[in-house]
């Protein structure tokens, strides 16, 4: 018997919606990956470069000008100009890298370091500040304040911090200079840093134990309630919304030691990067609409460079099979730290009274 025409339109009309529905889902309707941009959220990505102290002598306003200490022969960027003028040229090798894939570097550096600039004439931070690249500060208590540094007042922190920044705006020609990271258990970092003109803060280390709790993890800016003794962190993760300091975390991670990470993945470095790739995603997974995100990461002069023909293969190869896809589907934007700390303060101002974790 054949079927009255009506019923067979209707059976032709249910089978071209199913397709179509069948369609949609394997295109990724059904999981929110059709999404516009203005749905997908954005998350800030940078890399941070920590230039080390070596040779630094206790600064003048805590001796009272009294007779440094030695520094072995060798040991200090002052003493070896060998080794500055090769950190130098690692730091530009990296930083052309970054360029060439769209980014810009947080570059944080500390006497002696800034000394060799100014006393060599060198250019180095002035032509990357013109690239693009952040010139910020890198604080080792320790080596600027001598030890037991927690013993000694808000003020002489302030002097001995203001004194390292100014020696970075004259190494590099930069009038502002807001970045910091150290001095990570000094329970008033805050207040000294603000009082030297900083207001930007991240990469919180124990530099006893090379750690970091997962309390200070995650992807969403705030602004600390205080610093920390490296025991009690409830003034750090507490937001306080007129602060006069923005912290960044790193990332989403899973381990407390992410920040040394690569020191014991040193002679594997696929395997930190792979590591860095799974935060990173996890990161983005973790990522809001309604909240400026960010992730960044810290390396030093030298790190990953591998076969000088081909050297800091590692970071190349990363940034050019993990970060560019992402930036080019706008899951990701390059930015300095401060420009994240500023993306924050917009953030700030479009949503009043609104907590960020």
């Amino acid at each position: 018997m054949r079927r009255p025409a009506k019923v067979m339109i209707s059976v032709l009309v249910l089978v071209l919606i199913s397709l179509a529905v069948a369609a949609c889902a394997a295109a990724g309707g059904g999981d929110g990956e059709d999404r516009t941009d203005s749905e997908r959220p954005l998350l800030l990505f940078s890399i941070g470069m920590h230039i080390e102290p070596k040779g630094a002598r206790v600064s003048d306003i805590v001796t009272g000008g009294a007779p440094p200490r030695p520094v072995p022969p060798g040991d200090g960027y002052d003493t070896n100009e060998q080794l500055y003028r090769m950190h130098a040229q690692d730091i530009l090798a990296v930083a052309g890298i970054v360029e060439n894939h769209g980014g810009s570097m947080t570059i944080q550096v500390q006497t002696p370091f800034t000394a060799m600039v100014i006393d060599s004439g060198d250019s180095l931070l002035a032509d990357l500040a013109g690239r693009g690249h952040e010139i910020a500060l890198h604080f080792h208590e320790d080596a600027h304040l001598g030890k037991d540094s927690e013993s000694l007042p808000v003020e002489t922190w302030c002097a001995v911090m203001a004194e390292e920044v100014d020696l970075i705006k004259q190494a590099s020609g930069v009038d502002d200079v807001r970045y910091w990271s150290g001095g990570n258990l000094y329970p008033s970092i805050l207040q000294a840093a603000a009082c030297a003109g900083l207001d930007v803060y991240s990469d919180w280390k124990n530099p006893n134990t090379q750690s970091t709790p997962l309390a200070l993890t995650g992807v969403n800016p705030w602004r600390p309630a205080g610093g920390t003794d490296g025991d009690d962190f409830s003034s750090l993760t507490s937001h306080d919304p007129d602060g006069a300091v923005t912290y960044l975390p790193e990332g989403l991670f899973d381990r407390e030691d992410f920040a040394s990470v690569r020191k014991s993945m040193k002679a594997d470095e696929n395997a930190y990067f792979e590591y860095l790739k799974d935060s990173l995603l996890q990161s983005l997974a973790a990522a809001r609409t309604d909240q400026v995100n960010v992730f960044h990461f810290t390396i030093h002069p030298g790190e990953f460079k591998g076969d000088p023909a081909d050297a800091f293969a590692a970071i190349d190869r990363f940034l050019t099979e993990v970060v560019d896809p992402l930036v080019e589907s706008g899951q990701i934007e390059w930015a300095t730290y401060s420009q994240m700390a500023d993306a924050y303060a917009q953030w700030e101002r479009e949503n009043p009274g609104v907590a960020p974790k």
